[in-house]
């Protein structure tokens, strides 16, 4: 069993964390959220044309027409980055806009038949906001309510502040890249908190049990380590296979999920790291000062006593 010192060098990580954090968070104020259609209303195209062509080809259509807020797919690539199937999302255009983009793109791309129109309105991408936002709300309760069940209230605390640091690290770091915050970066996100529930867990129930049978004479810091340290293998190894996935299908899985793919990378390496090095510490710190403050308290009736 490895023996690192996590809890000896909690300040330093802590040191990383925040600069992780802080860096996010400038990917809000250097670049914004730049929010799909999902979220700000639009139209999405499903072309089929005569001949496959490439996201170069249809972009600079969409350049000339001076859409620049506009998501390209191909949907199942054929020859090297190729395909008859695309999907266009646009925001919302006006009636002789919409013809000038159908026409530009016969011309100059291809001919093609559109097998799918859909719009978005802003009444529906307000209510996928309001619902994106309930269900992490919702989700980060009841991961309350079960830390709290099956540990206590230290750790359901512990817990979920380090699950909404994975979640604002992953979206800081998403807007930072300007990937479009799609639908697909709302699954990520939920994924991601289960996943970096699943790995507290874990951690935090063997910390538990190692309480229950805490050596005579074992400093606290001494028992984290331990217990990190003997979850330690487990965790690196489900984080390398996961995003070995996720690499793979940020490489060869096409443009469609290249933004789910990239969200559930980035949100399972620092939910690795947080639970290892951001959210045990911060348990040890709690507990350590209420066992402090115990002792203390006990100290100072009996030097009263004398």
């Amino acid at each position: 069993m490895p023996r690192f010192d996590f809890i000896g060098n909690r300040r330093t990580w802590f040191i990383v964390s925040i600069v992780v954090l802080v860096v996010a968070i400038g990917g809000f104020f250097l670049r914004g959220l730049n929010l799909g259609i999902d979220f700000t209303g639009g139209i999405t195209y499903n072309l089929t044309f005569d001949r496959p062509v490439s996201v170069a080809q249809v972009r600079t259509v969409l350049s000339e027409q001076h859409i620049s807020d506009a998501l390209v797919q191909l949907v199942g690539t054929e020859v090297g980055q190729t395909s008859k199937t695309v999907l266009i999302e646009t925001p919302s255009l006006h009636e002789s806009a919409r013809y000038s983009l159908q026409n530009a793109l016969q011309q100059k791309v291809g001919k093609y038949s559109i097998t799918g129109l859909n719009k978005v309105t802003g009444t529906f991408s307000g209510e996928l906001v309001r619902a994106g936002i309930l269900a992490v709300l919702i989700a980060s309760l009841a991961i309350v309510l079960y830390m709290m069940i099956r540990f206590d209230l230290r750790f359901a605390l512990t817990g979920i502040a380090a699950i909404f640091y994975d979640a604002l690290v992953t979206l800081g770091l998403v807007a930072l890249i300007h990937f479009q915050i799609s639908q697909n970066i709302v699954v990520a996100v939920l994924i991601i908190i289960g996943y970096s529930l699943n790995d507290r867990i874990i951690i935090f129930d063997r910390i538990r049990e190692n309480m229950r049978l805490r050596k005579r004479g074992e400093s606290l810091a001494e028992l984290t380590n331990r217990s990190l340290n003997q979850t330690l293998a487990r965790s690196i190894i489900t984080a390398v296979v996961v995003i070995a996935a996720m690499l793979a299908l940020l490489l060869f899985g096409g443009t469609s999920t290249e933004d789910l793919s990239a969200a559930i990378l980035i949100g399972v390496t620092f939910g690795a790291y947080s639970s290892i090095l951001f959210a045990s510490p911060l348990w040890y710190i709690w507990v350590d000062s209420v066992e402090r403050a115990t002792q203390t308290a006990k100290r100072s009736p009996a030097k009263a006593g004398r």
